[in-house]
């Protein structure tokens, strides 16, 4: 009989260890859920952090295309300016 108890002892030993290690696991998991979710909030915050940027760039290529325009409309009213001028003096010089 003692060494059936014996024996039962041991098993309850060995399952206890099992347990602990099947919770140990379970715990592991759990850390590796925490992390692979926190990473995928950092990807989307680097991909909404990227959506910004490129709605920026945007608006910078619209900005610098209404500057050009901008410029342009300038030159030409600078050359109209320029050849009033240069009428206004050929006219005086005769």
């Amino acid at each position: 009989m003692i060494h059936l108890e014996k024996v039962l002892n041991e098993i309850l030993v060995k399952l206890l260890s099992i347990d602990n290690k099947v919770s140990e696991l379970d715990n592991k998991v759990s850390n590796l859920d925490n992390k692979v979710t926190n990473l995928d909030n950092k990807v989307t915050t680097l991909e909404t952090g990227q959506q910004e940027i490129v709605t920026r760039l945007d608006t910078l290529e619209t900005d610098v295309k209404d500057v050009k325009a901008t410029v342009s409309r300038i030159e030409v009213s600078q050359n109209d300016d320029v050849i009033g001028l240069l009428k206004v003096m050929q006219k005086q010089k005769h």
